[in-house]
């Protein structure tokens, strides 16, 4: 297990990954050192993301590779134009999941399910799944885990220190995981490594 990226960084279990492993990721935000990473070990890196932010990061050639595709669409549980909340910190640029109890200062993005953002990239399933989407997390395993999609491992930033996000919620998003087959290998503070135990020795 080591850790990849830099200012984004994620554990991940690299034993799991060979030349050729597809990855699905969702959240460019200002940084896809750790998607790049994961391409320069010949991994093929399909990373969706809606935001102006995730955009202009892929504009810049640094971020440019071969074995990395970039779709400027969001993950979510459906196949529709979905609202977003405006960033909290606009110079940090996160756009995140949007209250449901206001619309001020929304603005919707299209979404897929991960499922579907998996068939746009040409791939049927993946090994590995990172979410770092802003409170989205939540309905995007649930889709994943409905969809019959078993990635060997899933690294995830649960967001329950947003307003109107209980940790009661992803303790059911942990429980879940499990059910399916999943435990968790790291924890960094809200950063978490599930594989399936299968692949635990």
């Amino acid at each position: 297990m080591i850790l990849l990226g830099g200012e984004s960084d994620w554990w991940v279990c690299t034993h799991l990954l060979e030349p050729g492993s597809v990855v699905l990721s969702g959240g460019a935000g200002k940084d896809v050192s750790f998607e790049c990473a994961l391409v320069r070990r010949g991994c093929s890196v399909v990373l969706f993301d809606p935001s102006p932010t995730g955009k202009a990061t892929m504009e810049k050639k640094v971020n440019q590779m071969d074995g990395l595709q970039f779709f400027p669409k969001g993950l979510a549980a459906r196949e529709a134009a979905v609202k977003f909340a405006l960033p909290a910190i606009p110079d940090e640029g996160s756009f995140r999941l949007a209250a449901e109890t206001t619309n001020s200062g929304n603005v919707e993005f299209r979404c897929v399910t991960p499922e579907k953002a998996l068939e746009l990239a040409g791939f049927a399933d993946c090994s590995l799944c990172k979410l770092d989407i802003e409170g989205f997390e939540y309905e995007v395993l649930d889709a994943l885990l409905r969809a019959g999609l078993r990635p060997a491992q899933i690294a995830v930033e649960f967001h329950h220190f947003m307003p109107g996000i209980k940790w009661l919620r992803t303790l059911n998003s942990i429980l879940e995981l499990r059910r399916a087959g999943y435990r968790i290998v790291r924890k960094r503070q809200t950063d978490y490594l599930f594989v399936r135990k299968e692949f635990i020795s």
